[in-house]
């Protein structure tokens, strides 16, 4: 019986930590950035660093999710084709996947 209680308390506990994908896009972005990279560049880098695959948006976009060890979206980022560049709008919904991203928007030089 307490086995079972603290199996399901264990549950509820990593559930919460779970996002949904339209409940992270539904968020207003933490941060945008800009950068002269064309959004194909942008989003094949983060999908890379991340093993992930960016998703074609009908409006032009490119969505690269991030997600957790139990499926949940931790991060989401969003790329839009802007002039001959890019916007970046970045939503973060708990936790943090390392910095590798930083690249991809212009924030680190490339190593």
């Amino acid at each position: 019986m307490i086995r079972g209680l603290i199996c399901g308390a264990i549950l509820v506990v990593s559930l919460a930590g779970c996002a949904s994908t339209n409940e992270v896009l539904s968020d207003a972005p933490k941060e945008v950035f800009r950068t002269p990279k064309s959004a194909d560049e942008v989003a094949f880098c983060l999908a890379n660093k991340n093993n992930t695959a960016p998703m074609p948006r009908d409006d032009g976009s490119r969505v690269v999710l991030i997600k957790n060890g139990y499926g949940g979206v931790s991060m989401a980022f969003s790329v839009y084709p802007d002039g001959t560049g890019s916007r970046i709008e970045y939503r973060k919904k708990f936790g943090t996947i390392g910095g590798a991203w930083k690249q991809c928007v212009g924030l680190k030089p490339a190593e």
